[in-house]
């Protein structure tokens, strides 16, 4: 049913695939908000393993692929990815249960996701990666259970 006229109608995101996850990185960006200090930057098409639990290594990474199915009026949504994990203690002295970086949805697949890069971030529990607007509200988000224990050497 539509809104009154005139009412502007919030942009959909939908969450089409996720799990386990392999990309191209085509570079990284400064992002202060994770443990790392990095956003890695990836070239699509990203492939996908589809799993809800993910065993924690060096060099794992899972995530989301995303779609704007409706954007309104704009043809880019502004949105911010949010991981909510457990507790992560950097080498720097911070203490962080939270990540985040700025993004955006299209009609087109985007991908949102985490690689474990570091030993200080191989932590078990549950994950959550949800797109939020830009006031915070939450508009899709995935949970996954993250597990450790040993790993292969590489």
């Amino acid at each position: 049913m539509a809104g009154p006229v005139g009412a502007a109608e919030e942009p959909v995101i939908e969450i089409v695939d996720w799990g386990l996850t392999a990309a191209k990185e085509v570079g990284s960006e400064v992002s202060p908000d994770t443990p790392t200090g990095i956003n890695r930057l990836i070239e699509g098409p990203v492939d996908v393993t589809r799993a809800n639990e993910i065993h924690a290594c060096i060099g794992t990474s899972f995530g989301i692929v995303y779609r704007a199915a409706y954007t309104g009026e704009a043809s880019v949504v502004p949105i911010k990815v949010v991981v909510d994990h457990p507790l992560i203690r950097t080498p720097d002295g911070r203490a962080m249960e939270h990540s985040s970086w700025p993004d955006s949805a299209i009609l087109a697949r985007r991908y949102a996701g985490w690689v474990f890069e570091e030993n200080f971030e191989l932590v078990p529990g549950r994950w959550t990666i949800s797109l939020r607007d830009l006031a915070g509200s939450e508009l899709a988000s995935k949970t996954f259970t993250v597990s450790t224990g040993s790993c292969p050497i590489s």
